[in-house]
């Protein structure tokens, strides 16, 4: 490889007509690769639907027969429950429905005004009872049945099932990432010359192989969608890209926190296969945030105003993106849980610890990403608009306090919007992010070709308008489009998911990263305060690389498509 790298080297360097026209070529190349991979990917994911799967029927006396499409479901007399029974016998929220393993169902009131009873005998509140097919359930004077489906109907499942679209098949899309990161080597080499180490170059190489061994695996253990992780994969090479072209020397370490970004996502989806395992963790992830934290109070570093870093030697790394994939999970609850308040206090006095630790680091950006995903998670979870609105006016309230004893932050803010009035000092980075990335035109100036990689924090906080003088506003647009997309996925998913874990744990991800791009892109062109937040699997930086790949894990969980998600046992 040494030897290919040379040749081209001595090529650019013998004819610079020749390297500069080939310069040209390629940005056009790269815009048309990324349209195709991205767009065929993003168009896979929003194209594919999942076919709800009949379960068996709750059979209500004069009431209709109600097909079981959930793995949870609410019974009441409320319009939103799962199965509605307009009696006023019957409370709003009744009982619960559960399917438990080997397809057996678990029958749970929740304290209703009048009691339920199965096969006369009278249900404690709040307590799981096995229920079986046939037994007989009187909630409010209704007399109701649990009925199984029909042969008919399981075979109509399975055709029904075998009529969904299938997943796009992964081997053009890696074709086209493979000629992607082969020309943007080619294109490094050119801009750079000898100041590109081969390290950075092998490293996207390595990316290359490494994409090819994860579809080929799981492509054989029987997997089909793997739409998220081209995304990531594609993404993850402008990152390597990013890297090689301001901190060559940096660029492995980007690729070893993708691996682990990769191998932690593995482990999570087979982990949250079993549902009551994953249940259990949590007190144990809560244990392990809390410890973190307080670890980066006590060690942090400060920098630029926040202490959110800590260094151990030659190594440093960021607990609070760590703490973003506990932060979800503890938040995210199935259905029964989400009627146990114990479970709600839980997680709302584990939120307000995390933001107030936040807050004593000065990380504004980051206590912003998790308040707004504890209001998205808080809503799913409870449905209450108006808690929603009380939470959001003490978070303002305690906003207005921190600027006022934040001088940093309060400075944040008197820049925001005045950029180009101090252009020299309190808007120098957004002036800069602006003019350089603006500069890049539609289709950039060709990767190592930028100026901007000189600017403090371009490759982190500043990384979209590095992106956009490099590669060029259309890449930069279709990146943006592709975390959107995921945030789409996620909110797709709540029709046909096993469980509100799951979905939940999929839309808590999907506001961490759409409001996190926000910060970061708006920060940086000053339409928002510059918080000093990352771009999800773009910026440079290991620990925010990981907790990006790790993340992917709660949208494969909430991936119901046949096959599609690691995550998901075959059989269900």
């Amino acid at each position: 490889m040494e030897v290919v790298l040379e040749r081209i080297l001595n090529i650019a360097q013998t004819y610079p007509e020749v390297a500069k026209h080939c310069t040209t070529l390629l940005r056009w190349v790269f815009v048309v690769l990324a349209i195709y991979i991205l767009l065929t990917s993003i168009m896979s994911l929003l194209r594919t639907r999942t076919t709800p799967v009949v379960n068996g029927y709750f059979l209500v006396e004069d009431g209709g027969n109600f097909p079981i499409t959930h793995w949870e479901n609410v019974i009441g007399r409320s319009k939103t429950s799962d199965i509605t029974i307009p009696l006023k016998t019957v409370s709003k929220t009744q009982a619960i429905l559960l399917k438990w393993k080997d397809d057996k169902w678990m029958f749970k009131d929740l304290g209703s005004h009048n009691g339920t009873t199965v096969n006369g005998v009278r249900l404690e509140p709040n307590k799981k009872y096995l229920i079986h097919f046939g037994d007989e359930i009187i909630m409010g004077g209704v007399h109701c049945t649990l009925a199984p489906a029909s042969l008919e109907e399981s075979a109509n499942n399975r055709l029904m099932r075998s009529d969904d679209r299938e997943p796009v098949a992964p081997w053009k899309i890696l074709l086209a990432i493979t000629l992607f990161q082969a020309l943007t080597i080619v294109q490094l080499i050119i801009a750079m010359g000898t100041d590109v180490s081969f390290g950075a170059l092998f490293s996207i190489a390595l990316l290359s192989v490494t994409m090819w061994v994860y579809v080929t695996v799981f492509k054989a253990a029987g997997r089909k969608g793997f739409e998220m992780e081209m995304i990531a994969f594609f993404m993850s090479t402008i990152n390597l890209a990013i890297a090689a072209s301001s901190n060559p020397e940096g660029a492995f370490k980007q690729l070893v926190a993708i691996w682990i970004g990769i191998g932690l996502m593995i482990f999570m989806c087979i982990y949250m296969r079993d549902l009551d395992r994953t249940k259990k963790i949590r007190p144990i992830l809560i244990g392990l945030s809390v410890l973190l934290l307080i670890f980066n109070l006590i060690f942090g570093t400060m920098s630029y105003g926040a202490a959110n870093w800590v260094r151990i030697g030659g190594m440093s790394f960021q607990p609070s993106e760590l703490v973003k994939l506990a932060f979800i999970c503890v938040g995210a609850g199935t259905l029964e849980e989400l009627f146990e308040k114990r479970n709600t206090y839980m997680y709302a006095i584990f939120s307000v610890f995390c933001l107030g630790c936040l807050a004593l680091m000065g990380d504004f950006g980051t206590a912003l990403i998790f308040f707004a995903t504890y209001l998205v998670v808080s809503f799913l979870r409870s449905g209450d608009f108006s808690r929603l609105m009380l939470t959001g006016v003490g978070a303002l309230v305690m906003g207005l306090l921190v600027l006022r004893f934040k001088p940093y932050i309060a400075d944040r803010f008197a820049t925001w919007g005045h950029a180009w009035e101090d252009p020299d000092n309190g808007g120098f980075q957004q002036t800069r992010t602006m003019s350089f990335g603006s500069g890049g035109g539609l289709l950039g100036h060709g990767a190592g070709n930028g100026s901007m990689k000189n600017l403090f924090a371009s490759d982190t906080d500043l990384v979209f308008g590095f992106v956009m003088e490099e590669w060029g506003l259309i890449i930069a647009l279709l990146i943006v489009i592709c975390l959107v997309t995921l945030c789409m996925f996620a909110v797709l998913s709540i029709v046909a998911g096993r469980s509100t874990f799951y979905t939940i744990g999929a839309c808590g991800a999907a506001t961490m990263m759409l409001i996190q791009t926000m910060l970061n892109i708006f920060g940086s062109v000053d339409l928002f305060p510059l918080t000093g937040v990352t771009f999800p699997f773009v910026s440079t930086g290991g620990t925010s690389m990981m907790a990006s790949w790790a993340m992917l894990a709660y949208f494969k969980a909430a991936d119901m498509r046949k096959n599609a998600s690691l995550a998901v046992y075959k059989e269900d």
